[in-house]
C-alpha cells in the first residue's frame, strides 16, 4: 500500500475463558487466539496462535504449517494523537510472508453477537 492511502480493517477483540479471541474481516469467520505482552515503549504486543474458520454451521482450526504467525506491535503517540502498527506474518517453512506499518485511528462500537470460539 502507498504512504498516505487509506485502507480499512475490521476486527473485534473479545475475551473468552480467559483468553483472548481476535475475530478478523467484515464477517468474522476467522478467529485467532492472541497471546499479549507489553514492549520497552508500553506499547502492546500481540502474537498470533491457533486460527479457526467458521461460516454458518462449518467450523475447523487451521493447521498451523500452513498458517502464518503474526506479530504485530501497537502504540500510541501523543505527538500525533494516533496509533501505531508494525506487523509482520511468518510461516515456519516459508519464513516472511508479509508485513506493514502504518498509523490508524479508531471509533468504538457497541459488542456484536460473535460466534463461540
Amino acid at each position: 500500500m502507498r504512504s498516505g492511502r487509506t485502507a480499512r480493517f475490521d476486527a473485534t477483540m473479545v475475551l473468552v475463558d480467559g483468553r483472548v479471541l481476535d475475530y478478523l474481516g467484515s464477517h468474522q469467520h476467522l478467529a485467532v487466539d492472541l497471546d499479549l505482552a507489553v514492549d520497552e515503549r508500553g506499547g502492546l504486543v500481540l502474537t498470533s496462535d491457533a486460527q479457526r474458520f467458521h461460516e454458518g454451521p462449518f467450523s475447523f482450526r487451521f493447521p498451523m504449517l500452513f498458517s502464518g504467525r503474526a506479530t504485530l506491535h501497537e502504540w500510541w503517540s501523543d505527538e500525533d494523537r494516533s496509533f501505531h502498527i508494525d506487523l509482520e506474518v511468518h510461516n515456519r517453512l516459508f519464513g516472511f510472508l508479509f508485513g506493514y506499518r502504518g498509523s490508524f485511528t479508531c471509533e468504538w462500537v457497541p459488542q456484536r453477537t460473535l460466534p463461540s470460539g
